[in-house]
């Protein structure tokens, strides 16, 4: 039998030795024939910020030979925070990863790099891995050229193409995805019918992150699709005080069929823990999400990063004022910025990262349309 293990995000600020996890939990990650991360930021001290909208985080470069130390296999590259110091600190992050016998797929310096799969081989077991992201910054998408550094497009058909391929030659294909809404129990439609097309093709399992928190899991004819496993270990100023109580995936994989267990953990004194009984989120919860009322969920999620997020940032990054489309919130921006407290905002920057984003994209469309409906008498298909 094959033992894969799986976990959620990784950014890394504050633990120097890079060891991010308890003995207890390492122990796990070790005994696995494979381990992955998704290693959702490049090591510290290389390269420059790139013009973007957003944050642009990097970790400590000991993250590496920590995640090393303590089990790992491969890195997962594709996420829109791995090109946010540009090529050389990707580089620089491939190159250390390699210096530890760490494996990395989903980014590169050219087109083929980013798009390579990774296939091997466990006694009489071949599995096939893929690793792609939504559209952000950074991304190679189908305006790309081959020679240009990014990561792997969620949405390229080349990434069909791939998923059919290896499917030929191993007897399972995984794919590691990184999309969704940030901070929602729930995937939203698109997604979750784009990752079972994916299994249609010949995905056997797809396990997805970026949402930052625990979302369920369903099986799809023969397939699994777990939605989102949460951060793992994540200790930027916006989480570094949260639990981040979610689950990671140990796949036992024969010949004939797999099977899979969660590991429940949790952030504790810089650390993750594996987690009690009374910290275990409720898996159970999570995926009747998928079943019951999820539609009027999706409805209900879609409309408030809408008018939160999408509709406020979109007008004052497409007017010629500081409007956003409310005047208290103008006015605190207008103060904000006086007393030095935001830096100046890149309007088509921004603009171009709610249109491109395809996360806020799906929101915004199927809000639109559930407002349409509603002025105009009709029912929400």
């Amino acid at each position: 039998m094959v033992k894969v293990f799986v976990c959620g995000d990784i950014v890394n600020y504050e633990n120097h030795s890079g060891l991010v996890c308890s003995d207890a939990l390492a122990e796990i990650i070790s005994n696995a024939d494979y381990s992955i991360c998704n290693f959702e930021a490049p090591i510290e001290g290389i390269g420059q910020p790139v013009p973007k909208s957003g944050i642009h985080h990097f970790q400590r470069k000991a993250t590496i030979e920590g995640l090393k130390v303590q089990g790992f296999d491969l890195l997962c590259l594709a996420n829109n925070h791995i090109m946010d110091f540009g090529p050389d600190a990707l580089q620089a992050t491939i190159d250390e990863a390699k210096r530890h016998h760490l494996e990395t797929i989903g980014a590169g310096i050219d087109f083929h790099s980013a798009y390579q799969p990774i296939i091997k081989k466990f006694e009489d077991v071949t599995i096939g891995f893929i690793n792609a992201c939504e559209a952000q910054f950074g991304v190679l998408d189908n305006h790309a050229n081959q020679s240009q550094p990014g990561y792997a497009w969620l949405n390229h058909h080349f990434l069909d193409l791939q998923i059919l391929k290896l499917k030929e030659e191993c007897d399972y294909v995984i794919v590691l995805a990184h999309a969704g809404l940030e901070h929602y129990s729930i995937p939203q439609k698109e997604w979750r019918l784009k990752y079972k097309h994916l299994c249609d093709l010949g995905a056997d399992i797809i396990i997805g992150s970026h949402p930052h928190v625990p979302q369920g899991y369903e099986l799809y004819n023969q397939s699994v699709i777990f939605y989102s496993l949460g951060n793992f270990y994540f200790d930027s100023k916006n989480f570094k005080h949260k639990e981040d109580n979610t689950y990671s995936v140990l796949l036992n994989m024969t010949k004939e069929n797999i099977n899979f267990e969660l590991i429940y953990h949790h952030k504790e004194n810089g650390k993750v823990h594996l987690s009690p009984k009374e910290k275990q989120i409720n898996i159970t919860e999570l995926n009747e999400k998928l079943e019951n009322g999820y539609n009027k969920l999706v409805d209900e999620m879609s409309l408030q990063v809408f008018n939160k997020i999408i509709k406020h940032n979109l007008i004052y990054s497409l007017g010629d004022t500081p409007y956003n489309g409310s005047f208290i919130s103008t006015v605190k921006h207008i103060i904000a910025t006086i007393l030095g407290r935001r830096s100046k905002v890149d309007k088509d920057l921004l603009s171009l990262h709610l249109l491109r984003n395809e996360t806020y994209y799906y929101a915004a469309k199927h809000a639109l349309q559930l407002k349409a409906n509603e002025k105009h008498g009709r029912r929400s298909s």
